[in-house]
């Protein structure tokens, strides 16, 4: 069928994007050569690409203008279904059918870890001995035990490659026990006989949790802060819709003489941000009342304490 001027104006509408309502006598005559009920499929051949984002298709037998939010070629088909003819003649339009991925057997495999594989199990070590040693040591220890927990082994790994971290701190990692090098006292890496297997299966934990890690953007440390005192600590970015930019850490502790205390402490470039909620009624205001002593212990590391609220739940 040839392509008419009357014809070339004929202008249809796909649902996903507006587009420039066409004159009333157009409107009526794409409407008669039509004769559609609303929601009855149609198919749209493209016969021709124009310009911004338009396009010539054949709909039930005639030729029309289209604006489609997509890119497609001549001779691709479209599925349609007709909507309205009022105000405009309007379709809405099935986005075609994406092909099946096929998954590689590194795609398979990781999946497969991320579904079966057993969770990290938490640090064995308290990072003090004594609760009053808590103050001087905690935050090194802390820093020392996420560092090393196998979770950045990769990173690492590439830093020792290019003589930014010595081989010493390397084997101290969960990786790092397992190596040849370590065990056999090698002078060369060698990796573990596994079979054929994609990675040593003590290491599968690990993997999932980096994972999860690269996934979400969350870190999280479960262990003793000392002998009995079992910590919880998760950071992340925080709440868009609460925070500025920044990061966010979330800790978890069960206190002899405060009872369970779970604080909330935002990073900003202008300083931190503390929230804490108390278990045990009365705790709250021991800790507002600390307040000027947490501010003090903060500035002693070149921190500033913007804000800090404490409630009992």
């Amino acid at each position: 069928m040839l392509i008419n001027d009357e014809a070339q104006k004929q202008v249809l509408t796909i649902l996903a994007k507006t587009a420039v309502t066409p004159t009333a006598d157009v409107q009526e005559r794409a409407s008669s050569l039509l004769q559609l009920n609303p929601g009855q499929a149609v198919k749209a051949e493209i016969i021709a690409n124009l310009p911004n984002s338009m396009y010539m298709a054949r709909v039930a037998g005639e030729l029309y203008k289209l604006e489609i939010p997509l890119n497609v070629q001549p001779g691709e088909t479209l599925e349609l279904t007709f909507v309205t003819a009022d105000p405009r003649v309007t379709f809405q339009m099935l986005r075609p059918q994406t092909e099946s991925v096929q998954l590689s057997s590194m795609g398979k495999w990781l999946a497969d870890v991320v579904e079966n594989a057993p969770g990290l199990p938490p640090a064995t070590e308290p990072l003090v001995e004594h609760p009053e040693q808590a103050a001087a040591q905690l935050a090194g220890r802390l820093k020392t035990s996420l560092t090393q927990n196998g979770m950045f082994y990769e990173s690492h790994l590439a830093q020792w490659a290019l003589g930014g971290l010595p081989l010493k701190e390397l084997l101290k990692e969960p990786q790092g026990k397992l190596s040849r090098l370590l065990a056999e006292g090698e002078g060369r890496e060698a990796g573990d006989d596994s079979g054929g297997a994609i990675a040593d299966s003590r290491t599968l934990p690990l993997i999932k949790e980096q994972l999860h890690l690269l996934n979400t953007g969350v870190l999280a440390w479960q262990g003793e802060a000392w002998p009995g005192q079992e910590m919880r600590l998760v950071v992340g970015e925080g709440s868009a819709e609460q925070w500025e930019q920044g990061l966010e850490a979330n800790l978890s502790l069960e206190l002899p003489r405060l009872g369970g205390v779970k604080a909330r402490l935002r990073f900003t470039p202008e300083g931190i941000n503390v929230e804490l909620v108390c278990d045990r009624p009365g705790a709250s205001e021991v800790m507002r009342q600390a307040s000027g002593e947490l501010r003090a212990a903060l500035a002693t590391q070149g921190l500033h304490l913007n804000k800090m609220a404490a409630k009992d739940d």
